[in-house]
């Protein structure tokens, strides 16, 4: 994006391999249309790729931090890949800088870095400004986000360094909020605490709709109709995943506990959460006993439009089933093609993965499965052949864990529907 943009971009990383095959326009995850303007930035020469970390600091002005920040077993942020950013930047630093920090990190960790530049470096020779500047992009609509940002949110101390950074999207129509270091990353948290939340109270809705016979789509489309709440994040389904909400929720408690505070809506909202899945496979048992049966998944990756599968709830699906005695349990995603690319929360023990295989469209994958559960929702899902799977199945039992297909046209098909709370019939 920032290439598009006009700016002279490189891309630096540890990883050799990533790094040669970036070099060569090949994009490491899925990312829709991010390929296509990779390779348009390098034709173009605005943007290269490097794993020589004195080019990648002495060649540029402005030192962005886009490393992980993973879950600790506590839930607090692990921050040893930025550490390792901020010590490989001093050790090459050979004038005045602004480092930036786009990763996702604990409210305190643009000072911690400051102060850690100050520790090794002399700021009369070498002075590094620190700003904030957190990213607000969703994983299958990332590059649309990066070139149509909501807005951007720029923290720190020193106005020239913030206005520096601030020129960086002088070409993007977006909102930009200025403020300390402190607010800029607790927005990013805040954003994403409420968002998950947002999730989890719909998924409460759903259990509460599904107990008196409401349909949780068109209370969805009612509440969206009040601008006071809007239309996203109210869908419900089998919970959230991904690299984000989960961790960030984690880490948003992990501050809470270290500042003897305890966010009670988002403990239940990370509650409800970990527990849709057991709602979701319950209300499968209430119709045919998982032990014994075979089941068909669709779906591994967290969400449409990428190989993400981070807490996904496809994956929990599939990890539930088989401690439940599922017999075999058939995995089809557009990214997945065996069942060495399936990426485990708990990975099973020998026995339990032999009942796993991984099937393909091409594949008679329903033939004598006694359900079908819908955990993500992939567009080629709408296109694969209901009406032959239906008289290939034992059982023509359909769950969709994220109302995504039509009941009647899946009923029209040979299947039974069964949604997360729609009405029979809707």
């Amino acid at each position: 994006m920032l290439a598009k943009l006009g700016h002279r971009v490189i891309g630096y990383d540890v990883d050799e391999v990533k790094i040669a095959r970036l070099s060569r326009g090949e994009l490491p995850f899925r990312e829709p249309g991010l390929p296509e303007l990779l390779r348009e930035q390098l034709a173009a020469g605005r943007i290269r790729f490097t794993n020589d970390a004195k080019t990648a600091v002495t060649e540029s002005e402005l030192l962005m931090l886009a490393v992980g920040t993973p879950s600790a077993p506590d839930g607090s942020a692990d921050l040893r890949y930025v550490d390792a950013a901020v010590d490989t930047i001093a050790r090459h630093l050979d004038g005045p800088k602004i480092v930036v920090t786009k990763s996702t990190v604990p409210i305190g960790t643009n000072r911690r870095i400051r102060r850690r530049f100050a520790e090794l470096v002399d700021a009369s020779r070498t002075p590094v400004a620190v700003v904030s500047n957190p990213e607000f992009l969703r994983e299958g609509s990332a590059l649309r986000d990066s070139l149509h940002p909501a807005r951007t949110v720029i923290g720190g101390d020193d106005p020239a360094a913030m206005a520096k950074v601030r020129s960086l999207y002088d070409g993007l129509d977006a909102p930009c909020l200025m403020c300390g270091y402190e607010t800029a990353e607790l927005i990013k948290y805040a954003s994403n605490g409420f968002l998950a939340a947002k999730i989890s109270y719909m998924n409460e809705i759903a259990r509460l709709a599904d107990a008196v016979g409401a349909d949780v789509e068109t209370v969805a489309a009612g509440m969206g109709l009040d601008p006071r709440i809007a239309p996203m994040h109210l869908k419900a389904g089998i919970g959230y995943g991904g690299s984000c909400f989960p961790k960030d929720v984690d880490e948003l408690l992990a501050m809470a506990r270290r500042h003897n505070l305890r966010l009670r809506l988002l403990t239940e909202t990370k509650r409800v959460n970990d527990t849709q899945i057991d709602w979701f496979v319950g209300k499968i048992a209430a119709v045919r006993p998982i032990a014994g049966s075979n089941a068909l998944v669709l779906g591994a990756a967290f969400k449409e439009d990428t190989d993400d599968q981070r807490e996904s709830p496809g994956i929990r699906l599939i990890e539930k089933l088989l401690r439940l005695g599922a017999g075999e349990v058939r995995v089809m995603d557009p990214t997945v093609r065996a069942a060495e690319d399936l990426r485990w929360r708990r990975r099973p023990g020998p026995r339990l993965l032999a009942r796993v295989r991984v099937v393909t469209e091409g594949e008679d994958a329903a033939r004598g499965i006694d359900f079908a559960a819908v955990a993500t929702p992939w567009e080629a899902f709408r296109r694969l052949p209901w009406r032959a799977w239906a008289e290939a199945a034992a059982r023509p039992l359909l769950f969709d864990g994220r109302n995504f297909l039509d009941p009647a046209e899946m009923r029209e098909a040979g299947w039974t529907y069964y949604g997360v709370a729609r009405e029979v019939g809707g």
